[in-house]
């Protein structure tokens, strides 16, 4: 009875500490140069990364079971690559490829539908669809330097 109390509490404090160091990514509005501030784009991305962050990035970054497809698929990326070794920097590194594959393509959509959207993009902002997706991921980024390797 001694030793199951003693291996119950030392797991749980194993794995409060393990998850003690966990940091909360903050979906924010970024700071643009003049001519690439396209309001209807950095609402969206803010958006999809705080459903991103509360929906995939959080529940895998804390080891919880996946119950949605999106953790399925953040969870089996980090596997393939770092077996159950997985960090929080490894986490937003595989979540910074996969939540852009989303955003690349919602940009893309709102670049065809949207004329406010189509019309800055042709204000010269950017000078192609590429350079307009690179920009965008590094203007909203997971924070890939959140603790020591």
């Amino acid at each position: 009875m001694k030793f199951s109390v003693l291996a119950f509490s030392t797991m749980t404090v194993a794995l409060l500490a393990g998850c003690s160091g966990i940091v909360t990514p903050k979906s924010e509005l970024a700071s643009h140069e003049p001519g690439k501030n396209i309001p209807a784009i950095d609402n969206m991305i803010v958006s999809l990364k705080q459903e991103y962050i509360d929906k995939c990035y959080m529940p895998v970054v804390k080891r919880n079971p996946p119950e949605n497809q999106c953790q399925s698929e953040l969870f089996q990326t980090l596997e393939r690559r770092y077996s159950l070794n997985f960090n929080q920097n490894h986490v937003a590194m595989a979540a910074n490829i996969l939540m852009f594959k989303d955003v690349d393509a919602k940009i893309i959509e709102m670049s065809r539908q949207d004329p406010e959207v189509r019309e800055a993009i042709r204000g010269g902002a950017f000078t192609s669809t590429d350079d307009m997706l690179a920009y965008y991921k590094e203007k909203y980024q997971f924070n890939t330097q959140l603790e020591e390797y």
